[in-house]
Protein backbone atom coordinates (compact mmCIF):
# COMPACT_ATOMS: atom_id res chain seq x y z
CA UNK A 1 0.00 0.00 0.00
CA UNK A 2 1.37 3.12 -0.98
CA UNK A 3 1.43 6.32 1.45
CA UNK A 4 -1.12 8.05 -0.41
CA UNK A 5 -3.39 4.71 0.18
CA UNK A 6 -2.88 4.93 3.48
CA UNK A 7 -3.28 8.59 3.76
CA UNK A 8 -6.81 8.33 2.35
CA UNK A 9 -7.50 5.41 4.54
CA UNK A 10 -6.44 6.95 7.56
CA UNK A 11 -8.62 10.02 6.90
CA UNK A 12 -11.31 8.15 5.65
CA UNK A 13 -11.92 6.64 9.31
CA UNK A 14 -11.22 10.36 10.80
CA UNK A 15 -15.00 12.29 12.44
CA UNK A 16 -15.81 15.65 10.38
CA UNK A 17 -14.57 17.41 13.27
CA UNK A 18 -11.42 16.34 12.34
CA UNK A 19 -11.33 16.19 8.62
CA UNK A 20 -12.55 20.04 8.91
CA UNK A 21 -9.64 20.47 11.50
CA UNK A 22 -7.00 18.68 9.12
CA UNK A 23 -8.28 20.87 6.38
CA UNK A 24 -7.35 24.04 7.62
CA UNK A 25 -4.33 22.83 8.90
CA UNK A 26 -3.48 22.07 5.17
CA UNK A 27 -5.09 24.97 2.95
CA UNK A 28 -3.44 28.02 2.92
CA UNK A 29 -3.66 30.73 0.54
CA UNK A 30 -0.20 30.35 0.20
CA UNK A 31 2.27 27.24 -0.33
CA UNK A 32 3.75 26.33 2.74
CA UNK A 33 7.11 24.88 3.27
CA UNK A 34 7.95 21.63 4.81
CA UNK A 35 9.50 23.17 7.90
CA UNK A 36 6.35 25.34 8.49
CA UNK A 37 3.93 22.84 8.02
CA UNK A 38 6.02 20.67 10.83
CA UNK A 39 5.20 23.88 12.95
CA UNK A 40 1.25 23.83 12.30
CA UNK A 41 1.27 20.18 13.07
CA UNK A 42 3.38 20.80 16.08
CA UNK A 43 1.01 23.43 17.18
CA UNK A 44 -2.11 21.57 16.33
CA UNK A 45 -4.27 21.02 19.54
CA UNK A 46 -4.72 17.15 19.61
CA UNK A 47 -8.29 15.21 20.15
CA UNK A 48 -9.04 12.54 21.32
CA UNK A 49 -9.94 9.84 19.23
CA UNK A 50 -12.15 6.95 20.16
CA UNK A 51 -10.76 3.18 20.59
CA UNK A 52 -11.88 1.78 17.20
CA UNK A 53 -10.25 5.07 15.41
CA UNK A 54 -7.20 4.25 17.41
CA UNK A 55 -7.48 0.78 16.37
CA UNK A 56 -7.72 1.02 12.62
CA UNK A 57 -5.05 3.65 12.24
CA UNK A 58 -2.87 0.84 14.41
CA UNK A 59 -3.62 -1.57 11.95
CA UNK A 60 -2.98 0.61 8.91
CA UNK A 61 0.40 1.03 10.38
CA UNK A 62 0.85 -2.64 10.90
CA UNK A 63 -0.17 -3.20 7.35
CA UNK A 64 2.81 -1.05 6.08
CA UNK A 65 5.33 -3.37 8.39
CA UNK A 66 5.94 -0.96 11.44
CA UNK A 67 6.60 -2.85 14.36
CA UNK A 68 5.24 -1.45 17.57
CA UNK A 69 6.35 -2.76 21.14
CA UNK A 70 3.24 -3.82 23.31
CA UNK A 71 4.16 -0.88 25.66
CA UNK A 72 4.20 1.30 22.95
CA UNK A 73 0.74 0.10 21.73
CA UNK A 74 -0.46 0.06 25.48
CA UNK A 75 0.56 3.68 25.28
CA UNK A 76 -1.16 4.86 22.44
CA UNK A 77 -4.24 3.51 23.42
CA UNK A 78 -4.00 4.86 26.91
CA UNK A 79 -3.84 1.86 28.60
Amino acid sequence: MSDLERLHEIIDTLPPRQVHALLTLLESAQPIGDEEFARRLAEAPEEEADEDTVARILAAEAEQGEIVSHGELKRRLGL
